[in-house]
């Protein structure tokens, strides 16, 4: 399984120190010259053997961790990330201040790859015992965006926000940095501030078709975090802005209607849920929209085409809720949660469609594939020992993966079925809610029937699409949202 990584390292590596040429005028390593020489010459298999004899053959730091350096780049370029990763952070170590260049180049590298293999926080951690001494400016913003991560999977809010504001406006990790401080704001619930990280990260990468997703994303938690401080208007303009061509369509769809309930758009807004309600969305974990649409329909008098919708409610969730709760049994812990989602079985097809969208979950699925390759790959160098290191490193890591993907989907499966019998109690309350809509109107019209309106006027934004949805879908919850079932045509 391949990953896209998007980076180059840096390959070269000068000297001006007149103690590097006091050492180079005494002689060098001849494994690691040979490395060197069979990494420059494209002979990658044979610079990783040779410069894994120069790393057990001398005792020499400045050399061990040169070698290291060099193993680092030979792995990477025969695709070898994760083993990459741990030369470079080899080459970190024993700290002298007269190796701060070489330093500064593996931590420039370590950084990349640690990134896009989603492990930065581990690099972070490792870089919080390095004397900031020895950091080179060049690479503090890479060093600050690392503690950074670290200090967030740590829930040390300060510590985060201390280290991520400090990634300079220039450095390839400010947007990322941005975003995570808008996150961290949303944590506090302050919305304002979350806006300004959040429109900081979407000018930074709009333009760039690279950057499509986290553009998406941003624009995304921008539009909810205008929600969520009170402005419908323009939270209902922010969503306007996507596309269906969007990773995150579906959820537009749906988020955006609740603003423009609320502004009494309610024709729009049916018209998302009439997407999202239709045969090719409606068993996708979406029971939201169909209680949603049941409550704009109550407010239209609508109770008859309301009672539809809470009746293909109950018959498409029911059948899901009862095999959510017997997987909750069968289940334990965060290994049977893995298993089945990689097997393919023991869940049910609705839960596992929506674990295909949720692009976290398809992301930790693609380097954990990554990570197996890499493991079986290196077994050909079976005779090394820095590599037979690795190896043992890398099944640490896979196992670790496991647990941490099995733990996640685990919570998916909680939230997913908590939502669901939350949305059928109110499923349950909304029926009881059509008798009383219905009485009042006959009292109101002085004993006649009411008018059963079973036609729904339905508008949806241009470019809209119904049926051709691909990609991946990650979703964010918005919290729980107080409404007021007062049907706006008895008065």
């Amino acid at each position: 399984m391949k990953i896209l990584l998007t980076f180059t390292l840096v390959l070269t590596l000068g000297w001006t120190s007149s103690v590097y040429s006091a050492k180079k005028a005494a002689g060098r390593n001849n494994n690691l010259e040979a490395g060197k020489n069979a990494f420059t010459s494209g002979n990658l298999e044979r610079a990783i053997n040779l410069l894994d004899k120069a790393i057990r053959g001398t005792k020499n730091q400045h050399q061990k961790s040169l070698a290291y350096y060099y193993h680092g780049l030979a792995l990477f370029e025969l695709g070898h990330f994760y083993s990459s990763y741990l030369s470079f952070k080899m080459a970190l170590s024993n700290p002298n201040p007269a190796f701060r260049k070489l330093y500064g180049k593996a931590i420039k590298n370590a950084a990349l790859i640690t990134d896009n293999l989603n492990i930065v926080d581990r690099l972070g951690k490792d870089l919080e015992k390095f004397p900031d001494s020895l950091i080179n400016a060049e690479v503090a913003d890479k060093v600050n965006y690392a503690k950074g991560v670290y200090r967030f999977t740590q829930r040390d809010l300060t510590g985060a926000k201390g280290h991520l504001k400090a990634v300079h406006p220039q450095s390839d990790f400010y947007s990322k940095a941005m975003f995570y401080l808008g996150v961290l704001a949303t944590q506090e619930k302050d919305y304002k501030e979350a806006q300004y990280y959040f429109k900081k990260v979407v000018e930074l990468t709009t333009g760039k078709k690279e950057l499509r997703d986290r553009e998406d994303l941003a624009k995304l938690n921008l539009a909810r975090s205008v929600y969520s401080a009170g402005d419908m208007e323009a939270s209902v303009e922010r969503f306007a802005r996507f596309t269906s061509s969007s990773k995150y369509w579906q959820t537009v769809l749906l988020e955006a209607s609740w603003p423009l309930m609320r502004l009494n758009d309610t024709t729009v807004s049916l018209g998302n849920l009439h997407t999202l309600t239709s045969p090719f969305y409606r068993e996708d974990l979406v029971g939201e929209a169909f209680i949603l649409r049941s409550i704009i329909l109550f407010a239209l008098c609508k109770y008859e085409e309301m009672r539809y919708t809470l009746t293909q409610f109950f018959e498409i969730y029911d059948p899901v809720l009862a095999a959510m709760e017997k997987e909750q049994n069968r289940l334990s812990g965060s290994e049977a949660y893995f298993n089945a989602f990689t097997n393919r079985e023991n869940l049910n097809g609705s839960f596992l469609r929506y674990l295909d969208r949720d692009t976290g979950v398809q992301k930790s699925k693609q380097i954990l594939g990554l990570i197996e390759t890499e493991y079986v790959d290196l077994a050909k160098y079976n005779q090394s020992k820095t590599i037979g290191m690795m190896r043992k490193s890398i099944r640490e890591l896979e196992g670790y993966s496991k647990n941490k993907l099995g733990k996640e989907i685990q919570g998916l499966h909680e939230l997913k079925l908590k939502e669901l019998v939350q949305q059928r109690e109110q499923a349950n309350y909304l029926k009881v809610e059509i008798i009383t809509g219905e009485k009042e109107l006959i009292e109101k019209s002085k004993g006649l029937p009411p008018q059963r309106i079973t036609d729904v006027e339905t508008n949806v934004f241009e470019g809209y699409q119904y049926w051709p949805f691909r990609g991946e879908y990650w979703e964010d919850e918005l919290g729980t949202y107080v409404y007021t079932t007062e049907s706006s045509c008895i008065n």
